[in-house]
């Protein structure tokens, strides 16, 4: 098994559900003895906490200013998340560079986007929740903030934005592949919590 191996990405629209399976993930390793570590973008370093201001409209920074910091917040994080993988944890990420390509190619070019990330390493595992427009802003809707992405219009072409980047990661004709390796699998998140849940952990072998 490589050193990329149990690293594992939880993708998808905001209100996907992807943060009830990361914590679901962590809780069934704790009961069960199998160390792990659970981390998000953008992560909660400095760079991160800057992304995350802009985001939830503290800051206001150029688009390209702000892709710029994903991609800086990303390449720290990731000596955090290597160091867990060196001690034999498993990574649950909630959200990684797919994010970025989604979010950020909303407003600058998805190549200019693609270029600050295509050296990160792909993770072993991209479990996409997908799920519908109406469902995500159904769950949405009894949050107490709504961050600078989360309106329906933007929530479409994200979904979009989305198979661009996992068809750059995760093409059909490997040669093509911008970082070839790891595996993307699309998970049906209209399904309950727990059955979601159960189909990544068998997945995973967990």
């Amino acid at each position: 098994m490589g050193i990329w191996d149990k690293f594992v990405v939880l993708e998808g629209l905001d209100g996907s559900g992807t943060t009830t399976q990361l914590d679901k993930l962590v809780a069934h390793c704790q009961e069960n003895g199998i160390p792990c570590y659970r981390t998000f973008e953008p992560s909660d370093g400095f760079i991160g906490r800057a992304c995350r201001d802009v985001l939830e409209k503290r800051e206001t920074a150029e688009t390209l200013t702000l892709a710029q910091l994903f991609a800086a917040d990303r390449r720290e994080h990731l000596k955090q998340i290597r160091s867990k993988l060196e001690e034999g944890c498993w990574v649950f990420c909630d959200r990684y560079l797919f994010s970025s390509l989604a979010y950020q190619s909303l407003n600058i070019d998805f190549e200019t986007v693609l270029d600050l990330n295509k050296d990160y390493p792909a993770p072993g595992s991209c479990f996409y929740v997908e799920c519908s427009v109406e469902t995500s802003a159904a769950r949405r809707g009894g949050r107490d903030s709504v961050d600078l992405y989360e309106k329906e219009a933007l929530q479409r072409k994200v979904a979009q934005n989305y198979e661009k980047a996992f068809a750059a990661f995760y093409p059909s004709d490997t040669e093509k592949s911008i970082n070839p390796s790891g595996q993307l699998y699309r998970i049906d998140g209209e399904s309950s919590v727990e059955d979601v849940f159960d189909s990544i952990r068998s997945i995973l072998k967990l």
